[in-house]
């Protein structure tokens, strides 16, 4: 007890920096909690008291009124040419949904042929993985582009799901350190049971990694989710809420609706609050510092 104490006190240092941390973490997080609490007071405005305003103070101050037929208005009124709110919200859940699985359904093969099983090039496959990571999407954009063309691809469900089907990503990376730390004995038992490599990957990895798989799908949902870029260049016949939100922007600016364009966009944010607050805990537990628990 007494060496704890002495060795506390020798880190004065440790603690200040820890103590600057928090609070620069701390202000960093007000930062963002504010535009979204000025947001949802101002989605509850009437329009006549929206108009009214002139002062900084005005946007502040509480609603006089609640006006909760913003929301329903909201999801409702056709406020994006031939596409309303509620079937933004519809592609954004299949999209979302559909992405989820099949990144990380794919991810997970990959990461565990390339954590558990020897063949040529498997350094290198690696080493491209990771590379991938660090090349620039916007410059492989005219390629994707041309090739879903050519695939007859583009402005298709399937095509956007195509592409989110790729297995190489932080997906693979953080699954890869999963399997790895499984040990194979668990696989070699079950061979003696006659389980196959499906069987051994389904029924034995799969479980065993459930925690982990569960963190990559709860991360990619968020991400599918607020994506933008993939739904904009390659489903332009249905719109989902990122790329929706713009036109009922550019839609709603000129009449300064803006309350129910705020409305829109608490719409948009409250799935993914309520997801990553209903599993934050599960998140944390297995993501560490860029890899995963087993």
């Amino acid at each position: 007890m007494e060496n704890a104490l002495k060795k506390k006190r020798k880190n004065p240092i440790a603690s200040f920096g820890l103590w600057i941390a928090f609070i620069v973490f701390a202000l960093y997080s007000i930062s963002l909690l504010f535009p979204f609490i000025w947001i949802l007071i101002n989605s509850f405005r009437n329009l006549e008291e929206w108009r009214a305003i002139t002062t900084i103070n005005g946007y502040w101050s509480l609603p006089s009124k609640w006006e909760f037929g913003n929301y329903i208005t909201t999801l409702t009124k056709s406020i994006s040419g031939d596409d309303n709110i509620l079937s933004m919200i519809f592609y954004s859940v299949l999209l979302t949904v559909l992405g989820t699985i099949v990144n990380v359904f794919f991810s997970a093969c990959a990461a565990y042929v390339v954590a558990k099983y020897e063949f040529p090039g498997k350094k290198l496959l690696f080493s491209l993985a990771i590379f991938a990571m660090v090349v620039p999407i916007v410059g492989t954009l005219p390629a994707q582009v041309r090739f879903m063309e050519m695939l007859h691809l583009d402005d298709s469900v399937i095509g956007v799901l195509f592409l989110y089907s790729g297995a190489f990503g932080f997906n693979f990376i953080l699954l890869h350190s999963a399997f790895q730390s499984i040990s194979w004995n668990y696989a070699e038992a079950a061979q003696m049971d006659g389980a196959g490599h499906f069987s051994i990957f389904f029924k034995v990895m799969i479980p065993m990694c459930k925690g982990p798989i569960i963190s990559c799908c709860i991360l990619q949902a968020i991400t599918l989710w607020n994506d933008y870029s993939t739904p904009f260049l390659f489903l332009k016949s249905h719109k989902t809420l990122a790329v929706g939100l713009q036109s009922i922007q550019a839609g709603l600016a000129n009449s300064q609706e803006y309350p129910i364009m705020f409305a829109a966009i608490i719409i948009s944010i409250l799935p993914v609050l309520i997801l990553y607050a209903a599993f934050q805990k599960k998140i944390i537990e297995n993501t560490v510092a860029g890899g995963l628990k087993g």
